[in-house]
Order: structure tokens, then C-alpha cells, then sequence
């Protein structure tokens, strides 16, 4: 049905109209919205721009355990400055590195010096101190292999970078604000761990921060073998009288001016790398923390022990927060045979030590009701190297010493040995005159002989003793 024309269909063609014009006052409005707020964006992204810093990084190499800047780096350095404009360089960051020729914390000390021979330099050169910050990591950042000497001459460097400022002229600020300030601008350190690598394998991991902080006041002592055992005067016998497999052991010691910090503020990480030979792994994955204490060693049961993988190698892991006393990583030996040492009377044992290296294990013995003779019930028969040491009196109440020997090279009786042959399976006699007897890696009985043992006389001289 067609719609005739008439007085409302003029109305609602003007209607129309009038909302087409609107519409495209709104979009006009709202285009000119859009541009107002995309000035307003470019403006203050112009503004932020105007307010960083760039950076130019050089670096200068070090001749092999020196610190003191070559002449070839002092004219890298020059070069570099003269490029830049130093009115406008706002902070200097200085990095110092080593190779691994040496170990971690040698590293880690020589880097400081090498930081700070840089940084002496750059202050000849009439640079603020308070503008110039140093930092160093030892050998734990290479850039190249430490298999070579060209990989190792590019790891003993020194990482300078210039923070620059772009525009230094000041925009309109309000009164009370400043546009820029140079206290502002800061270089985040990153939160990076500082990892010290002992002498026998350990290693140390501390809050980098803190180390900074509390380098000069740490002593760390390791004994992860039965000999540095032995040296530091410890055995590995527990308050209730067993007798500990070590997997290591160390003391860590706060002295100087920190003696007064009882604990770290950041655990530190103490990692005891896990012997290549199965056999010497003896806790394996039972192994727990202990600590000595004046009665001897505890279990620390607050504090537990995991496996970890770093660079291709397995190590113990745990955390310790509170250091100042001997920390072992070991469990209980709870197998083995009975053995027993004895020496004629009227000679007294007062203190017999049996150690092994693989697994780590000191024995320290002490006579029970017969004062010529110790022993023990749980003494395994692990291959490796074995040695005795022994203190001794004699009836006119001189101190004896058997010094530290091969256990073996003691007389021994063969019958019975409850051990087996050793891996060369040597002949050492005949039994009736046709029997072999094979030397085996321990026997049941030991016997000390008076010519084995040196008197200790007042004056602490030790003489062979001929009795």
C-alpha cells in the first residue's frame, strides 16, 4: 500500500536531518578528542625521553695475577673519553673479572683490586668518587673459554660503562619540583648470588650484597677428606658413641669487626660435591646435617639435605643461617665387622685413630675394660687408603706415639680376616705350605709392636723408642 505524501511525512524528513546533523557534530567532537589525547601521549613520551640516559660500554684486559692497569688500557680508557662529553657522564659503573686460574676467593679478591685500580684512574682523570660505583664476580661471569690462554686473557678484564645523560637542559617545572636531579638517577645491581669455590670443592653461595658487605670479616675452614680431618684435631664419633661417614665438613667463622652479627641475614648455600666413585658415596641419599657441639656431634634435625646438578656435577646441598661452629654433612655407619688393635702390656692405649678416605670415616678409639685394647663392632671393609695413629703410655708413664701409618703395615693376624682380597689379589704366605693367603683389604686383629712407637719428652722432641 503506498504511503501518500502529507504533513507528517514532511515532519519526519526534517527529523532526519536535523539527526544527521548532529551526528556529525559529535563525530567532529569526538575526532578532535582522539587527537587531543594523542598529542597529549607524544608530549609526554617527549618528556620521558628527555629525562634518560644512554650508555657507552669499553672494557680493558689485565695481564695473568695483576691488578695494576696497563698502558694499553690507561689509552683505552683516554680513547673513550674522548668521545664523550664528560660534563654530561652521570655515573660510572666498573665490573671486574679473573680467569679461573685460581681458586674462588682468590678471584673474587684480585676482581675487587682490579675494579678499584680502575676507578683510582678514572678519579686522576678528575672524575667524582661518589659518581663512580665498582662491583667484581671473580671468575663466575667469562665471556670466552678458560680452556685457552686467549680465552683466558678476555676473561681477565674490567667492564667500564658511562651513563650519559641525552638533554641536560632543564624543562618548566613547578617550583617546588626540579625537572632532573642527579641523585635520581640510579643503576639497579641486580640480585645476583656470589658463589666462593673452596680449595677441596666446596662451595659457598652468599647474597652478593651481603658478601660485599661482610667479606673481610668471613673465615671459612674445609675438611672434606679423613686427612684435613685429622689435621684440624676432629673426629666423626656422635655424642651417643657412633660413628659418622662425612660427605664434608666445614666452619664458617665471622671475626673482626663482625663479630657481633650472629646470623646471616640472607641462608647461604653450602654445597659438598658427591664423589665420583659409587663407593665412596656411602650416605648416598640418607645423608643429613650435624653439628658439633661440646658433648660432639647432633643431628641438626631443622635442616635438610638435597641433591642438586650444577654444571655437570652432583653436590649435597643445604642452608645454613647462624655459622661460628663446625658443620658436617654425613650419616651413621651402621654395618661392618668387629675389629680389634691391641699392643703387650704393660703398655696402655689411650687413643687410637683409624681413618679412611673412601668413604670418609675417622674411628676415634678408646680403651674399655682392658687398657691395652680397642675396638669396635661396626668397622666396614672399605677398599681405599686406611690409616692408624695411636697415643700410648708406658709403665714409667712416658707418652708413646705411633704416627700416622698405613693400618695395614701393622702385624696382623690373617686367619679369619673376615674381608676380602684385595683388587691386586696379592700372595703374602702359604698356609701349610700350600694354601695361598691373599692380602685382603682389612683384617679381624691388629697388633701394635713396641719398636713402632717414638717417645715424646718434655721438651716435645720425638726420639725412636728402643724397647
Amino acid at each position: 500500500m503506498k504511503r501518500k505524501k502529507g504533513k507528517y511525512e514532511i515532519q519526519e524528513s526534517k527529523k532526519a536531518k536535523h539527526l544527521i546533523k548532529n551526528s556529525n557534530v559529535f563525530n567532529a567532537i569526538r575526532n578532535k578528542i582522539k587527537l587531543f589525547f594523542c598529542l597529549l601521549f607524544f608530549a609526554s613520551s617527549f618528556t620521558v625521553l628527555l629525562g634518560q640516559t644512554a650508555n657507552i660500554k669499553t672494557s680493558v684486559k689485565f695481564d695473568n695475577n695483576k691488578h695494576k692497569l696497563r698502558m694499553d688500557a690507561k689509552q683505552i680508557i683516554d680513547e673513550t673519553l674522548d668521545t664523550l662529553a664528560i660534563e654530561n657522564i652521570v655515573k660510572i659503573t666498573v665490573v671486574g673479572h679473573t680467569d679461573n686460574t685460581a681458586d674462588s676467593l682468590y678471584n673474587t679478591k684480585l676482581s675487587e683490586k682490579r675494579s678499584q685500580s680502575v676507578k683510582d684512574y678514572l678519579i686522576s682523570k678528575g672524575f667524582d668518587a661518589q659518581i663512580i660505583h665498582t662491583n667484581y664476580f671473580g671468575m663466575e661471569k667469562p665471556i670466552a673459554t678458560n680452556e685457552n690462554e686467549d680465552g683466558k686473557q678476555k676473561n681477565r678484564r674490567v667492564d667500564i660503562i658511562f651513563f650519559i645523560k641525552s638533554y641536560p637542559t632543564k624543562t618548566k617545572t613547578d617550583s617546588k619540583q626540579e625537572a632532573f636531579k642527579q641523585s635520581d638517577i640510579e643503576i639497579d645491581t641486580p640480585k645476583e648470588d656470589t658463589t666462593i669455590i673452596l680449595p677441596q670443592g666446596t662451595h659457598i653461595v652468599f647474597n652478593h650484597s651481603e658478601y660485599l658487605e661482610l667479606k673481610d670479616c668471613i673465615e671459612l675452614i674445609e675438611a672434606n677428606s679423613s686427612q684435613e680431618i685429622l689435621n684440624n684435631g676432629l673426629s666423626l664419633m656422635t655424642v651417643d658413641g657412633g660413628v659418622l661417614a662425612s660427605c664434608g665438613m666445614i666452619k664458617i667463622e665471622l671475626k673482626g669487626n663482625c663479630t657481633d652479627v650472629k646470623c646471616f641475614k640472607y641462608p647461604i648455600k653450602i654445597q659438598f660435591p658427591v664423589p665420583e666413585n659409587s663407593e665412596c658415596d656411602y650416605c648416598k641419599k640418607s645423608a643429613g646435617v650435624w653439628i658439633l657441639t661440646t658433648k660432639g656431634w647432633e643431628n641438626f634435625r631443622g635442616n635438610r639435605i638435597k641433591i642438586i646438578k650444577k654444571d655437570n656435577k652432583r653436590f649435597y646441598q643445604f642452608e645454613l643461617k647462624c655459622p661460628n661452629t663446625w658443620i658436617n654433612c654425613d650419616c651413621k655407619v651402621e654395618e661392618g665387622n668387629k675389629r680389634k688393635i691391641k699392643i703387650k702390656r704393660p703398655y696402655e692405649i689411650v687413643n687410637l685413630k683409624i681413618s679412611f678416605d673412601c668413604p670418609t670415616v675417622v674411628f676415634n678409639l678408646e680403651p674399655e675394660r682392658r687398657k691395652n685394647v680397642v675396638k669396635h663392632d661396626y668397622i666396614p671393609c672399605w677398599r681405599g687408603e686406611k690409616t692408624v695413629m695411636a697415643t700410648i703410655v708406658n709403665k714409667q708413664g712416658d707418652t708413646l706415639l705411633l704416627e700416622q701409618q698405613p693400618l695395614n703395615d701393622l702385624h696382623k693376624r690373617t686367619l679369619f680376616p673376615r674381608c676380602y682380597k684385595t683388587e691386586e689379589k696379592v700372595i703374602i704366605g702359604k698356609r701349610l705350605w700350600v694354601f695361598p693367603v691373599y692380602q685382603r683389604e682389612m683384617y679381624r686383629k691388629y697388633i701394635i709392636k713396641p719398636e713402632m712407637l717414638k717417645i715424646k719428652n718434655s721438651q716435645g722432641i720425638i726420639n725412636q723408642k728402643n724397647d
